[in-house]
C-alpha cells in the first residue's frame, strides 16, 4: 500500500473537517520565560461564538504543555470541558481511527489512466497494513489507494487544546488560553571590555531557546529572573509519537535598547523585552539586553594559606599564585545600579599592540541592586608566594588527673610564620591573604595589620609592588587538649 498516496488523498479535507473549531485570529501572544526550563504561555485568539455551548480548538499549542496548568478565560464565558489532544495526524493513525468505517478504494485503469473506485469497509489496520472487506471478498494486501471521505475526530496537524465553552451571548470574543510548558528557557551572557583607568564596558545578551514543540509569532516576551518553586509529581503524560526532524537554528542577533528595565514580582525580577519577536521551534535567538559604558571596578589577588599548626610539624608551601578577582558594586555610582540576572561574564582586554585578547570568565549569580560583584578570572602569573612555619615553641603545659584514672594534658604552642610575596610584573597588586583558624587559635603578633573575618578565618591585605616583594610575618598561639587513660 502506498501510504503517501492515501495521505495526499485525505489532506484536502483537513481544515473543513475540524468544523467545530470556530474561526480564530491570534490577537495577542505572550511568553513569560523562567530560568528553570519553564514558561507561561498566554495565547489570546478572537473566536466567533454562538449563544450556548461551543466547541473550540486552540491549534498549535506546545507539545511540552503541562495539561494540568491550563486556564481558558474571557468575558461572558464558562469553560465546561477541556482536552489536550496530542494524537497528531499521520497515515497510520488515520487508518486505526477509521476501522469499522466505509472507505473508497482507487485503482488506476492501465488502459486510460482513470481511477476505478469501489466501496469497502476497513475491518483492521495493524502497523499501517489495511484489511479491507470488498464486494468480492477480503483484501489483506490491497495494491491501490484508500480514500477517506472525512477525517476521524481527534486527529490534528498540530497539538491542540480543545474545549467545550458556554457563551452567554453570540459574539466575536477574545478567549485567552494560558498554560505552563517545558522546553523554553533563557540565559544571559555578558561581555566585559576592560579599559584603562579601572573602567570597563559591559554588554549583556539574552539567549532564548525554544524546544517546546511550537512556533511563536510576534510574541511579547518577558523574562523572570530567579528559580520558581515547582512541585514534582511523577506522572507520565502522553506526548506525540510523531517527531518532525528539524535542525537546530541560531537566529541572527536582535538589538533591543540600552538596558531592559526590570520590575519586582513576588521576590523575582521581571524583564519585559521592548520589541515583539518571532521564536520558532528548535531555534536559539540572541537579543541585546543591557549596555553600560565606563563601569568602575578594582582588581585584587586572593590566596588562602595552606599552613597549619600541628605541634612540631613545620608546614610550608612554595610558588603559589594568587587568584585574580575583578570586584565592583552594583550601584549607579559605579555605572550599574539595576538587578542583574545570572550569566557568564567573559572579559576581553587589548594588549600593547592594540589587539583584543580573552582574559577569563566567571559565573555571575543573580545580583540585586547594591550587591557586591566578585568574579574570578584565573591566577596572577607575575605574583607568587612562598610560606612556611619558621618554628613551633611549646609555651606551657598542664596535666590534670581525673577520678576515672584518665589524665588531661593542656598545652599552649606558639607558631612563627613567614609569607613572602614576589611580583615580577610591571603592575602593583593587592593580595588578600587568608589563614584558617579556629576558636583555639589566636593571632598574637603581626607585622602587617590584619583582621578576623569570623571565628574560623583571619586575613591580611598585602600590597605587592611591581618588580618588588613584600613579606608578612605573624605568630599564632594554639591551645590544645588531649586525654590519655590507662
Amino acid at each position: 500500500m502506498r501510504s503517501l498516496a492515501f495521505f495526499l488523498s485525505f489532506s484536502a479535507f483537513l481544515f473543513s473537517t475540524i468544523s467545530y473549531a470556530a474561526e480564530e485570529n491570534a490577537s495577542f501572544l505572550g511568553l513569560s520565560i523562567y530560568n528553570n526550563d519553564l514558561a507561561l504561555v498566554k495565547d489570546t485568539r478572537r473566536m466567533d461564538l454562538k449563544q450556548g455551548e461551543n466547541l473550540t480548538a486552540f491549534e498549535g499549542v506546545a507539545s511540552g504543555i503541562k495539561p494540568e496548568s491550563v486556564m481558558i478565560y474571557g468575558e461572558g464565558i464558562k469553560v465546561l470541558e477541556q482536552n489536550y489532544d496530542y494524537n497528531l495526524l499521520t497515515p497510520y493513525n488515520i487508518l486505526e481511527k477509521s476501522v469499522g468505517q466505509k472507505v473508497k478504494t482507487a485503482v488506476q485503469n492501465p488502459e486510460n489512466g482513470e481511477d476505478i473506485f469501489q466501496e469497502a469497509t476497513l475491518i483492521s489496520a495493524v502497523n499501517g497494513q489495511a484489511v479491507l472487506s470488498m464486494p468480492y471478498g477480503v483484501e489483506t494486501a490491497f495494491q491501490g489507494r484508500i480514500v477517506f471521505e472525512k477525517l476521524p475526530q481527534g486527529l490534528y496537524v498540530k497539538p491542540t487544546l480543545a474545549a467545550k465553552i458556554y457563551s452567554t451571548s453570540a459574539a466575536l470574543k477574545d478567549l485567552t488560553l494560558a498554560y505552563l510548558t517545558t522546553g523554553l528557557s533563557w540565559t544571559t551572557n555578558y561581555v566585559a571590555r576592560v579599559l584603562p583607568s579601572d573602567k570597563l564596558d559591559l554588554t549583556a545578551w539574552v539567549s532564548l531557546k525554544n524546544e517546546s514543540g511550537a512556533d511563536y509569532q510576534n510574541a511579547q516576551i518577558q523574562l523572570i529572573a530567579g528559580n520558581v518553586n515547582e512541585v514534582t509529581v511523577m506522572q507520565n503524560y502522553a506526548r506525540p509519537m510523531l517527531k518532525m526532524a528539524r535542525g537546530a537554528m541560531m537566529d541572527t542577533a536582535e538589538v533591543a535598547t540600552d538596558a531592559v528595565a526590570p520590575q519586582e514580582l513576588s521576590g523575582y525580577y521581571l524583564y519585559t523585552l521592548p520589541l515583539t519577536t518571532d521564536l520558532k521551534d528548535q531555534q536559539t535567538k540572541q537579543i541585546s539586553f543591557l549596555e553600560r559604558n565606563g563601569v568602575s571596578y578594582t582588581k585584587e589577588g586572593r590566596l588562602t594559606s595552606s599552613l597549619y599548626f600541628g605541634r612540631e610539624n613545620l608546614s610550608s608551601f612554595e610558588k603559589v599564585h594568587p587568584a585574580l578577582y575583578y570586584l565592583s558594586q552594583n550601584t549607579a555610582e559605579n555605572g550599574l545600579g539595576l538587578p542583574m540576572p545570572a550569566g557568564v561574564v567573559r572579559f576581553y582586554e587589548n594588549d600593547k599592540d592594540g589587539q583584543m585578547q580573552f582574559i577569563g570568565e566567571d559565573n555571575l549569580p543573580h545580583t540585586a541592586q547594591g550587591e557586591k560583584i566578585e568574579l574570578k578570572l584565573g591566577s596572577i602569573f607575575d605574583v607568587y608566594a612562598n610560606g612556611k612555619i619558621l618554628k613551633a615553641t611549646k609555651k606551657s603545659e598542664n596535666k590534670k588527673a581525673e577520678k576515672n584514672g584518665c589524665e588531661v594534658l593542656n598545652e599552649v604552642w606558639t607558631y612563627d610564620a613567614s609569607v613572602e610575596f614576589s611580583n615580577g610584573g610591571t603592575t602593583d597588586y593587592e593580595v588578600l591573604f587568608k589563614q584558617n583558624i579556629n576558636k583555639n587559635i589566636q593571632i598574637i603578633a603581626e607585622n602587617l595589620k590584619g583582621e578576623a573575618v569570623n571565628a574560623n578565618l583571619y586575613q591580611w591585605r598585602v600590597n605587592v609592588p611591581a618588580n618588588g616583594s613584600e613579606t608578612l610575618t605573624f605568630s599564632a598561639e594554639v591551645t590544645t587538649e588531649s586525654r590519655t587513660c590507662r
